[in-house]
Protein backbone atom coordinates (compact mmCIF):
# COMPACT_ATOMS: atom_id res chain seq x y z
CA UNK A 1 0.00 0.00 0.00
CA UNK A 2 3.00 2.31 0.96
CA UNK A 3 4.00 1.94 -2.76
CA UNK A 4 0.22 3.15 -3.96
CA UNK A 5 0.15 6.40 -1.80
CA UNK A 6 3.40 6.95 -2.64
CA UNK A 7 2.45 7.00 -6.44
CA UNK A 8 -0.07 8.93 -5.55
CA UNK A 9 2.00 11.56 -4.39
CA UNK A 10 4.53 11.33 -7.28
CA UNK A 11 1.46 12.24 -9.54
CA UNK A 12 0.52 15.19 -7.56
CA UNK A 13 3.85 16.34 -7.87
CA UNK A 14 4.10 16.00 -11.44
CA UNK A 15 0.86 17.84 -11.77
CA UNK A 16 2.14 20.80 -9.87
CA UNK A 17 5.39 20.80 -11.46
CA UNK A 18 3.55 20.87 -15.25
CA UNK A 19 1.31 23.82 -14.05
CA UNK A 20 4.01 26.26 -12.35
CA UNK A 21 6.75 25.56 -15.21
CA UNK A 22 5.58 28.62 -17.03
CA UNK A 23 5.45 30.93 -13.86
CA UNK A 24 9.39 30.33 -13.45
CA UNK A 25 12.80 31.99 -14.49
CA UNK A 26 15.15 29.87 -16.26
CA UNK A 27 14.15 26.42 -14.88
CA UNK A 28 10.96 25.72 -17.05
CA UNK A 29 12.93 23.06 -18.73
CA UNK A 30 14.15 21.31 -15.37
CA UNK A 31 10.16 21.36 -14.13
CA UNK A 32 8.92 19.71 -17.52
CA UNK A 33 11.80 17.30 -17.16
CA UNK A 34 10.40 16.56 -13.09
CA UNK A 35 7.41 16.94 -14.17
CA UNK A 36 7.85 13.58 -16.77
CA UNK A 37 9.99 11.69 -14.14
CA UNK A 38 7.82 11.79 -11.33
CA UNK A 39 4.68 11.00 -14.01
CA UNK A 40 7.13 7.80 -15.46
CA UNK A 41 8.23 7.36 -11.49
CA UNK A 42 4.69 6.83 -10.13
CA UNK A 43 4.06 4.76 -13.38
CA UNK A 44 7.03 2.32 -12.58
CA UNK A 45 5.57 2.17 -9.27
CA UNK A 46 2.21 0.79 -10.17
CA UNK A 47 3.77 -1.82 -12.38
CA UNK A 48 5.80 -3.18 -9.59
CA UNK A 49 1.90 -3.93 -7.48
CA UNK A 50 0.58 -6.94 -8.19
CA UNK A 51 -2.13 -7.82 -10.31
CA UNK A 52 -4.92 -9.88 -10.18
CA UNK A 53 -4.85 -11.59 -13.42
CA UNK A 54 -1.53 -12.98 -14.29
CA UNK A 55 -1.54 -12.02 -17.97
CA UNK A 56 -1.49 -8.30 -16.74
CA UNK A 57 1.17 -8.96 -14.29
CA UNK A 58 3.23 -10.64 -16.71
CA UNK A 59 2.46 -7.96 -19.12
CA UNK A 60 3.55 -5.20 -16.26
CA UNK A 61 6.85 -7.05 -15.78
CA UNK A 62 8.32 -6.78 -18.97
CA UNK A 63 7.51 -2.97 -19.41
CA UNK A 64 8.80 -2.31 -16.14
CA UNK A 65 11.73 -4.08 -17.29
CA UNK A 66 11.85 -2.15 -20.50
CA UNK A 67 11.56 1.03 -18.95
CA UNK A 68 14.52 -0.03 -16.28
CA UNK A 69 16.37 -0.52 -19.76
CA UNK A 70 15.36 2.80 -20.88
CA UNK A 71 16.16 4.71 -17.59
CA UNK A 72 19.69 2.82 -17.61
CA UNK A 73 20.46 3.91 -21.54
CA UNK A 74 19.78 7.52 -20.73
CA UNK A 75 21.69 7.54 -17.35
CA UNK A 76 24.53 6.73 -19.63
CA UNK A 77 23.79 8.82 -22.59
CA UNK A 78 23.82 11.74 -20.22
CA UNK A 79 26.69 11.25 -18.71
CA UNK A 80 28.53 10.63 -22.59
CA UNK A 81 27.16 13.57 -24.10
CA UNK A 82 27.47 15.79 -21.12
CA UNK A 83 31.03 15.04 -21.07
CA UNK A 84 31.10 16.44 -24.96
CA UNK A 85 29.25 19.50 -23.97
CA UNK A 86 31.61 20.20 -21.06
CA UNK A 87 34.76 19.24 -23.09
CA UNK A 88 33.79 22.03 -25.82
CA UNK A 89 32.56 24.92 -23.25
CA UNK A 90 35.49 26.60 -23.40
CA UNK A 91 35.51 26.96 -26.99
CA UNK A 92 38.47 27.47 -29.28
CA UNK A 93 38.43 31.21 -30.02
CA UNK A 94 40.76 32.87 -32.11
CA UNK A 95 42.33 35.89 -32.70
CA UNK A 96 42.02 36.50 -35.93
CA UNK A 97 38.42 35.86 -37.14
CA UNK A 98 37.14 38.39 -38.99
CA UNK A 99 33.51 36.71 -39.12
CA UNK A 100 31.35 36.49 -36.36
CA UNK A 101 28.09 34.12 -36.18
CA UNK A 102 26.16 34.93 -32.98
CA UNK A 103 23.60 32.70 -32.35
CA UNK A 104 20.03 34.12 -31.13
CA UNK A 105 18.43 33.13 -27.68
CA UNK A 106 15.37 34.47 -26.47
CA UNK A 107 13.97 37.80 -25.81
CA UNK A 108 11.98 39.11 -22.90
CA UNK A 109 9.48 41.45 -24.98
CA UNK A 110 12.26 43.29 -27.31
CA UNK A 111 14.64 42.89 -24.88
CA UNK A 112 17.88 40.35 -24.50
CA UNK A 113 16.97 37.31 -21.70
CA UNK A 114 20.23 36.91 -19.73
CA UNK A 115 21.76 34.35 -21.83
CA UNK A 116 21.31 36.22 -25.17
CA UNK A 117 22.75 39.52 -23.09
CA UNK A 118 25.96 37.45 -22.00
CA UNK A 119 26.48 36.36 -26.13
CA UNK A 120 26.43 39.90 -27.28
CA UNK A 121 28.83 41.23 -24.57
CA UNK A 122 30.47 38.81 -26.07
CA UNK A 123 30.39 39.71 -28.93
CA UNK A 124 30.85 43.70 -28.03
CA UNK A 125 33.92 42.89 -26.85
CA UNK A 126 35.70 40.84 -30.07
CA UNK A 127 34.25 43.73 -32.19
CA UNK A 128 35.61 46.33 -30.36
CA UNK A 129 39.22 44.95 -30.40
CA UNK A 130 38.74 43.63 -33.80
CA UNK A 131 37.55 46.83 -35.65
CA UNK A 132 37.50 44.97 -39.10
CA UNK A 133 35.50 42.05 -38.39
CA UNK A 134 31.96 41.99 -38.93
CA UNK A 135 29.08 39.60 -37.51
CA UNK A 136 26.05 37.91 -38.77
CA UNK A 137 23.35 38.06 -36.18
CA UNK A 138 20.70 34.77 -36.50
CA UNK A 139 17.62 34.43 -34.86
CA UNK A 140 13.55 34.77 -35.95
CA UNK A 141 10.85 35.84 -34.14
CA UNK A 142 9.30 33.96 -31.53
CA UNK A 143 5.46 33.49 -30.46
CA UNK A 144 6.12 35.41 -27.32
CA UNK A 145 8.90 38.13 -28.54
CA UNK A 146 8.30 41.24 -29.98
CA UNK A 147 10.48 41.73 -32.54
CA UNK A 148 13.00 39.25 -33.87
CA UNK A 149 16.47 38.26 -31.85
CA UNK A 150 18.33 39.72 -34.83
CA UNK A 151 17.22 43.06 -34.66
CA UNK A 152 16.93 43.07 -31.02
CA UNK A 153 20.72 41.68 -30.98
CA UNK A 154 21.54 44.33 -33.74
CA UNK A 155 20.52 47.23 -31.50
CA UNK A 156 21.54 46.05 -28.52
CA UNK A 157 25.37 46.74 -30.48
CA UNK A 158 24.88 49.70 -32.63
CA UNK A 159 23.41 51.10 -29.15
CA UNK A 160 26.77 50.54 -27.49
CA UNK A 161 28.48 52.31 -30.39
CA UNK A 162 29.04 49.53 -33.13
CA UNK A 163 28.07 50.50 -36.60
CA UNK A 164 25.45 49.19 -38.56
CA UNK A 165 27.78 48.40 -41.52
CA UNK A 166 29.25 45.79 -39.78
CA UNK A 167 26.38 43.47 -38.82
CA UNK A 168 24.09 41.18 -41.47
CA UNK A 169 20.89 40.18 -39.75
CA UNK A 170 19.76 36.89 -40.64
CA UNK A 171 15.52 37.16 -39.02
CA UNK A 172 14.56 33.50 -39.93
CA UNK A 173 16.11 31.17 -38.18
CA UNK A 174 13.44 28.90 -35.36
CA UNK A 175 16.17 26.96 -34.30
CA UNK A 176 20.15 26.25 -33.91
CA UNK A 177 20.33 24.35 -37.18
CA UNK A 178 18.53 26.99 -39.14
CA UNK A 179 20.76 29.99 -37.50
CA UNK A 180 23.51 28.33 -39.02
CA UNK A 181 22.09 26.78 -41.65
CA UNK A 182 20.50 30.24 -43.00
CA UNK A 183 24.19 32.35 -41.59
CA UNK A 184 25.92 29.95 -43.78
CA UNK A 185 23.74 30.83 -46.88
CA UNK A 186 24.26 34.42 -46.04
CA UNK A 187 27.91 34.40 -46.18
CA UNK A 188 27.60 32.86 -49.80
CA UNK A 189 25.19 35.30 -50.77
CA UNK A 190 27.75 38.14 -49.47
CA UNK A 191 30.66 36.80 -50.84
CA UNK A 192 32.27 35.65 -47.51
CA UNK A 193 33.25 32.03 -48.19
CA UNK A 194 36.59 32.40 -47.43
CA UNK A 195 36.13 34.54 -44.08
CA UNK A 196 37.55 33.12 -40.84
CA UNK A 197 34.36 32.56 -38.94
CA UNK A 198 34.08 32.41 -35.62
CA UNK A 199 30.71 31.28 -33.61
CA UNK A 200 30.03 32.95 -30.81
CA UNK A 201 27.55 31.49 -28.07
CA UNK A 202 26.97 30.06 -24.55
CA UNK A 203 29.48 27.28 -23.18
CA UNK A 204 27.08 24.96 -23.00
CA UNK A 205 26.03 25.55 -26.96
CA UNK A 206 29.43 24.90 -28.36
CA UNK A 207 29.68 21.55 -28.75
CA UNK A 208 26.22 21.20 -30.96
CA UNK A 209 27.26 24.10 -33.10
CA UNK A 210 30.84 22.91 -34.07
CA UNK A 211 28.63 19.51 -35.01
CA UNK A 212 26.42 21.64 -37.03
CA UNK A 213 28.64 24.10 -38.62
CA UNK A 214 30.48 20.52 -39.66
CA UNK A 215 27.83 19.65 -42.15
CA UNK A 216 28.82 22.49 -44.54
CA UNK A 217 32.10 21.70 -44.18
CA UNK A 218 33.18 24.45 -41.81
CA UNK A 219 35.64 24.06 -39.42
CA UNK A 220 35.10 27.24 -37.08
CA UNK A 221 36.66 28.98 -34.42
CA UNK A 222 34.23 29.33 -31.05
CA UNK A 223 33.76 32.30 -28.70
CA UNK A 224 32.13 30.96 -25.24
CA UNK A 225 30.14 33.28 -23.71
CA UNK A 226 29.96 32.80 -19.75
CA UNK A 227 26.41 30.92 -18.79
CA UNK A 228 24.65 33.49 -16.46
CA UNK A 229 25.10 32.40 -12.98
CA UNK A 230 21.41 32.85 -11.98
CA UNK A 231 19.34 30.17 -9.63
CA UNK A 232 19.34 26.88 -11.94
CA UNK A 233 19.54 28.88 -15.06
CA UNK A 234 23.20 26.88 -15.88
CA UNK A 235 21.89 23.16 -14.83
CA UNK A 236 18.54 23.95 -16.98
CA UNK A 237 20.72 24.98 -19.70
CA UNK A 238 22.87 21.98 -19.48
CA UNK A 239 20.09 19.45 -19.33
CA UNK A 240 18.23 21.07 -21.86
CA UNK A 241 21.11 20.77 -24.37
CA UNK A 242 21.19 17.23 -23.74
CA UNK A 243 18.13 16.95 -24.90
CA UNK A 244 18.66 19.18 -27.69
CA UNK A 245 22.00 16.96 -28.94
CA UNK A 246 19.86 13.76 -28.44
CA UNK A 247 17.37 15.18 -30.68
CA UNK A 248 20.15 16.21 -33.30
CA UNK A 249 21.65 12.94 -33.32
CA UNK A 250 18.09 11.52 -33.49
CA UNK A 251 17.33 13.55 -36.64
CA UNK A 252 20.87 13.04 -38.34
CA UNK A 253 19.76 8.84 -37.71
CA UNK A 254 16.36 9.38 -39.58
CA UNK A 255 18.32 11.72 -42.38
CA UNK A 256 15.61 15.02 -40.88
CA UNK A 257 16.51 18.21 -42.84
CA UNK A 258 15.45 21.36 -40.91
Amino acid sequence: MKRKYLSLILLAAAALLWIFKDYTYGVSFIMCLGAIGCAGLALMLRLSLPFRNPRLQRAARRLLSFLLVLLLLGGVSFVWIEGLILHSAGGRPCEDADLLVVLGAGLNGSTPSAVLTSRLQATLDYLTRHPDAIAILTGGQGSNEDCTEASAMARWLTDRGVEPSRLILEEQAHNTAQNIKYSVALMADHGLEDRTVMVVSNEFHLYRAQKIFARYGRTVCSLPAPTPRIGLVPLNSFVREYCSIVVMYAKDLLGYDE
